[in-house]
């Protein structure tokens, strides 16, 4: 009776840590490596290459995203914009989150928002933001276009007004 009790609990647990891994399934379109071209983001055309790699035995995604945006007449140098991040299930709400890091300093936390995601829509809201406008707010989608292409859009939204895109990005599987 003992060893049946022992090996119930043990696949109990194994259970309970496999389904981390499952949490992510319906992000799992995403891994790999990206490249693309973006428009927006007050620049005319962006270069970019993204990744998305499962990390720490599936229990978070890491993310990367590299732009690269050609020069305009109001910056003859161009811009260049890196982020990473890491996605990740919080239990406690059961909600997917992305805690993102810019290089221009700002940290957003998103939310996947499932009531407006789809199989292949995703919809992440933050909830906070770190070193913007107070009362700010963004929102990132990625809609899957095929197995090998993807959209994303990037949309802010400032006190007393209307989102508005701020850019467009649209990326081959590599």
């Amino acid at each position: 009776m003992k060893k049946l009790i022992t090996l119930s609990i043990l696949i109990l647990i194994a259970l309970a840590g496999s389904g981390q891994s499952n949490t992510f399934a319906r992000l799992s379109f995403l891994f790999g490596d990206w490249q693309g071209t973006g428009s927006g983001f007050g620049n005319n055309q962006s270069t970019i290459t993204a990744s998305y790699k499962p990390v720490m035995d599936g229990s978070f995604i890491e993310v990367n995203h590299d732009s690269r945006f050609q020069p305009t007449s109001q910056n003859p140098n161009g811009e260049h914009h890196t982020d990473q991040g890491m996605i990740s299930f919080d239990k406690a709400r059961k909600v997917i989150v992305f805690r993102q890091f810019n290089n221009e300093g700002y940290i957003n936390q998103y939310v996947l928002v499932d009531s407006l995601s789809t199989t292949d829509f995703l919809v992440f809201q933050t909830e906070n933001i770190e070193n913007f406008v107070p009362g700010g707010s963004a929102r990132w989608t990625i809609e899957k276009k095929s197995d090998s292409e993807i959209e994303t859009n990037f949309y802010v939204t400032f006190p007393g007004r209307d989102a508005a895109c701020f850019g467009t990005n649209k990326l081959s599987k590599q």
